[in-house]
């Protein structure tokens, strides 16, 4: 069963974001847009952490002369 609380939490999302088809494409573009952001700097980070002292930017100094 679905409490009273709850169940206006779902009410409220429902007429807010998926009621109307324009608001949910918004919706929709916006979740992927800005998952893909999270999920592409989280990763760049820990591949980063990951390959630290292998780059180019890293060793580049050992093979060019000021």
């Amino acid at each position: 069963m679905v409490g009273g609380f709850t169940k206006s939490i779902s009410s409220f999302t429902y007429r807010t974001f998926f009621k109307k088809e324009s608001t949910y494409f918004v919706t929709v573009v916006a979740t992927g847009v800005g998952f893909s952001i999270v999920f592409n700097t989280m990763f760049e980070n820990y591949w980063n952490k990951k390959t630290a002292g292998t780059k180019w930017e890293d060793i580049k100094n050992k093979y060019i002369q000021n």
